[in-house]
């Protein structure tokens, strides 16, 4: 299988990480339920977006970006997942990925009036898609967004809800998954952005903070991921 990362998140050319980049994140999360497959990674930003039709499947990373924002990259992403949905290429997306297809298709996204949605938070399993073998009634993912969608697009089934965010996750036909969360993280990943954001976060950091000793379930949420493209492999003849 032939995966392509629409990479999305980007540090500033002088900025200092000791975190590996999410393509890398994403793909040694779901390597080890997705084995033999070719991962390509594709700045959405910065390079020139595939044929559609160049890869088995896609998956759009988070970044710092919002949706309602004016970008020429982000028209041409957008259009792009429109494409795929029509053509009902397997496409994931996370955190902005979830948003941009959200949005892409027809649904809403908007500033949370709650403020940012940050550490280890709860999201109930509302329904079952085909592929998701495994799935307790609750899930603690990490998370880090202040925009999440407000509407689902026409024809998307939601998968995933919380109090805080209702529309968690969402899964349109056999072809798209979008998580809000972040299967790319860890504790440390997530400490050190609210540390670096805590001045914009407010009441939400010490919560946050205190939130990153609890049991959590990335590994799941990275097969989920990895069982969604080998469900669609399986049946799209």
């Amino acid at each position: 299988m032939r995966i392509c990362i629409l990479h999305i998140g980007h540090s500033e050319p002088d900025e200092k990480t000791n975190h590996l980049p999410s393509p890398e994140r994403f793909k040694n999360g779901i390597n080890p339920f997705l084995k033999q497959t070719q991962w390509t990674v594709i700045s959405a930003i910065n390079d020139t977006l595939p044929s559609p039709t160049d890869f088995d499947g896609y998956l759009i990373t988070g970044g710092k970006y919002s949706v309602f924002e004016h970008y020429d990259w982000q028209d041409t992403l957008l259009d792009f997942i429109r494409t795929l949905h029509d053509k009902k290429i397997p496409l994931a997306g996370i955190c902005y990925g979830h948003q941009a297809i959200a949005f892409a298709l027809g649904g809403t996204v908007d500033r949370c009036d709650k403020g940012w949605g940050i550490g280890i938070k709860s999201s109930d399993v509302v329904n079952r898609p085909l592929w998701m073998q495994d799935a307790p009634e609750t899930v603690h993912l990490y998370s880090m967004h202040q925009d999440q969608v407000s509407q689902l697009p026409t024809g998307a089934d939601r998968f995933l809800s919380s109090d805080f965010c209702k529309e968690s996750g969402f899964t349109f036909g056999t072809h798209i998954l979008a998580i809000q969360q972040h299967p790319d993280f860890n504790a440390e990943i997530c400490r050190d952005l609210i540390n670096k954001r805590r001045d914009r976060m407010g009441d939400a950091t010490q919560e946050g903070l205190r939130s990153l000793t609890n049991a959590h379930h990335t590994e799941l949420s990275c097969k989920w991921i990895a069982d969604f493209f080998m469900h669609h492999a399986h049946n799209k003849n």
